[in-house]
């Protein structure tokens, strides 16, 4: 109970059981134990049945019985830290730690719980907003915790300010201006001290400042605004290019000039300025000069001068024309006497090529060219030439192809034209006036080439093909051709002319059709095929048929069979195809679980209990099934042997269900001692004692013939104990 202001926890129950019993207890300036054993008798000898610890360390004697031991602790009475609350920052400020004013201070985030610190938070301003902290103090106990808020104001925006301001040097300037509340003004973007004071910027040098200025409408200062204050000098002449080079009777444009409200002039003083830029003439060769000022802020700038140059244009340069070519005949680039020379298509217009160009012979006709020159400055008028290109004569005739077979006697080659010219290329090279006559030592094409010459252009070439035909070659074939054992084939086949196909290599008398082979029987056929052309009959071509059975599977195995499931696995070869058929031993049907398959193993369910299956497995080369069997048997169990609703390790089930003269009992337990398995009834009466024998860890059966013989239908209990730990089951007696 609580007593005096101090409370009392009951901390540990003893129990002093058949003899005195030595006990030592501490105490300290806070807490102090007590033992009472509710009794009135038997503490340290007295007769009381209670007893204060009274000294730092202190032992006591207990008589035999039961005792309670209290702690009793004072209530705290210290006082919370005194602190000073809100503190206000403006965002983004530097911050400093919390201060309380008070002992052994620890710091929280919330009134209540928490671990305290005995560091001081510093708080963040990077956010606006109101946070909370608390700090308690501790004398001899910790005080309740005083809240201090701490409030992130939101800067206000900067000022709105004009700028830039321009001013004339030497001119009168003005304080600058914002608007704004409590404006401060400064000579730096951060830092320094501002002035309530607007500034009044000096005009007396060429050049820019920038002044900034905040405001502060509450207790937070706002960012500054700055104010860029420009001094520009009097006007400076505009921007101009000079000399400008016109050659005589080109095309002028207006002139130009960089600078604001531009005025043209004739003369460099006086006068009255346009402010249409004029367009030079470019009649007369000679230099014509041209003046241009501008006007800013400041007033009107100095004239700067545009020198205007006029050029005499040169003579055309020197050419030889007509340029006279065969039609395709190989040209050469134009040529002319001059200097700095460009070459057109055209008269006037278009760009210039310093590149001469090559005239094309393809097709007859006349083109004009014309080249200029540009000996200094300016070009000269374009010179013409022109390139007349006279039509060729036709090919002559000629027959195409000529045939011989290798080894023949070949005459000279043969073509209708005048003045021929024989060639061993369709260009170049130099032509002869005798006709070749063709080798037909080898088998081949060869082309032949002649032209013709009536006049003064030779003619294109006609092109004569020799074709040199060998014995024929024996027909193309893909040889070994491969089938599975009763895989459905094809007719054979081969690349070749008017093919004979035989089952000898020599001799016998070749088929037109070609052979489909057989997939009967593993094993090798070969075949031969012939080809025939002009020149006869080829020799003959083999091709080898081999028939494969695939290997028959092995490592069948039944794993994981329970009463009504296996587990079937047989080892696979990549690139086979399996097919996986089974059926109960009694049946003469088999059921295909999986056909033109490559995996290994198959999970049978919906099985009989206690029945013996057979189940085979056959290879194939190709999706299509070969009846190459391997076979195999499993039975299923008559009964399932897994024991659910272990405790702790033990479990215990009996079947069948409901039980009658025989039963089997599997059981399983987790160490080594004593097993006992008795039935209870439904009142928990003991009724008979099944097993009680030493036995180590591990999963065991046990048959019962007869011991339940004597029980009454009804419900029973069957419990498996060892080591005083075990697992029970109900069962019906039928």
């Amino acid at each position: 109970p609580a007593a005096n202001g101090k409370k009392v926890t009951v901390v540990a129950n003893l129990d002093v059981t058949a003899q005195t019993k030595q006990v030592t207890f501490q105490s300290s300036g806070d807490w102090t134990n007590y033992i009472s054993n509710g009794t009135g008798s038997g503490i340290n000898g007295t007769t009381g049945n209670n007893f204060t610890i009274t000294s730092a360390t202190q032992s006591i004697t207990l008589q035999p019985g039961e005792y309670h031991i209290y702690v009793s602790v004072p209530a705290c009475t210290t006082a919370a830290p005194t602190v000073t609350s809100p503190v206000n920052y403006c965002l983004n400020a530097a911050s400093v730690p919390l201060t309380a004013t008070g002992t052994s201070l620890l710091w929280y985030t919330t009134a209540t719980g928490g671990t305290g610190s005995a560091t001081a938070p510093t708080p963040s301003t990077a956010t606006v907003g109101t946070t909370t902290y608390y700090v308690s103090q501790t004398i001899n106990c910790e005080s309740a915790r005083t809240a201090i808020v701490v409030n992130v104001l939101a800067l206000p925006a900067a000022p709105v300010v004009t700028s830039p301001v321009n001013f004339c040097i030497n001119s009168n300037a003005t304080a600058l201006t914002a608007t704004g509340t409590n404006l401060l003004w400064y000579t730096s973007a951060s830092g320094g001290t501002g002035s309530a004071t607007a500034p009044t910027p000096s005009t007396s040098a060429v050049g820019s400042t920038t002044y900034y200025v905040s405001q502060t409408p509450a207790s937070c200062e706002s960012p500054r605004a700055a104010i860029v204050v420009n001094i520009t000098a009097g006007t400076a002449a505009p921007t101009v290019t000079s000399p400008i080079n016109y050659c005589q009777n080109a095309t002028a444009v207006a002139l130009t000039a960089t600078g604001t409200s531009l005025l043209w002039y004739t003369t460099a003083t006086g006068g009255t300025g346009s402010a249409t830029a004029p367009v030079p003439s470019t009649a007369t060769v000679g230099s014509t000069d041209y003046f241009v000022s501008q006007t800013q802020s400041c007033g009107e700038s100095p004239r700067a001068k545009i020198t205007v140059n006029v050029n005499a244009l040169p003579a055309a340069p020197i050419t030889n024309s007509p340029v006279t070519y065969c039609q395709n005949t190989v040209a050469v680039a134009l040529t002319a006497t001059g200097t700095s020379l460009l070459w057109y298509t055209t008269f006037t217009g278009g760009t210039g090529s310093a590149t001469a160009p090559t005239p094309s012979t393809a097709v007859a006709g006349s083109t004009t060219y014309y080249v200029s020159q540009t000996p200094a400055a300016c070009e000269s008028p374009r010179a013409a030439i022109i390139v007349n290109i006279t039509a060729a004569p036709s090919a002559p005739t000629v027959n195409t192809p000529v045939n011989y077979c290798q080894g023949t006697t070949a005459s000279a080659l043969t073509a209708t034209g005048t003045n021929l010219l024989w060639y061993t290329s369709a260009t170049g090279g130099t032509g002869s006036a005798i006709a070749p006559i063709p080798s037909t030592a080898s088998a081949g094409n060869s082309v032949y080439y002649v032209s013709q010459t009536p006049a003064t252009c030779e003619s294109p070439r006609a092109a004569i093909t020799v074709t040199i035909t060998a014995l024929p070659a024996a027909p193309t074939v893909t040889s070994p051709v491969n089938y599975c054992l009763n895989a459905t084939s094809v007719p054979l086949t081969a690349t070749g002319t008017s093919l004979l196909w035989y089952t000898t290599a020599s001799g016998g008398t070749g088929s037109a059709t070609a052979p489909t082979p057989s997939t009967v029987a593993a094993g090798s056929t070969t075949y031969y095929v012939s080809q025939t052309t002009g020149c006869g009959e080829s020799v003959r071509a083999a091709i080898v048929v081999n028939v494969t059975a695939a290997p028959a599977p092995t490592n069948l195995d039944a794993s994981g069979i329970t009463t009504n499931s296996a587990s079937l696995s047989w080892g696979t070869i990549p690139g086979l195809f399996y097919t996986v058929e089974y059926k109960a031993s009694t049946s003469n049907s088999w059921v295909t679980l999986l056909t033109n398959s490559n995996v290994s193993n198959f999970n049978l369910t919906n099985l009989q209990l206690g029945t013996n299956y057979d189940w085979r497995v056959s290879s194939n080369c190709i999706a299509s099934n070969s009846f190459n069997y391997t076979n195999a048997h499993f039975t299923t169990l008559s009964r399932n042997t897994s024991i659910p609703n272990l405790k702790d390790g033990f479990g215990i089930k009996i079947s069948p269900s409901p039980v009658g003269s025989s039963a089997m009992i599997d059981y399983v337990v987790p160490g080594n001692g004593t097993v006992s398995i008795t039935v209870f009834d439904a009142s928990g009466q003991k009724v008979n004692q099944l097993w009680n024998v030493p036995q180590q860890a591990g999963q065991y059966q046990l048959e019962i013939k007869g011991q339940l013989n004597n029980l009454t239908p009804g419900i029973y209990f069957i419990r498996l104990r060892q080591n005083g730990k075990g697992n029970f089951t109900s069962f019906f007696k039928k």
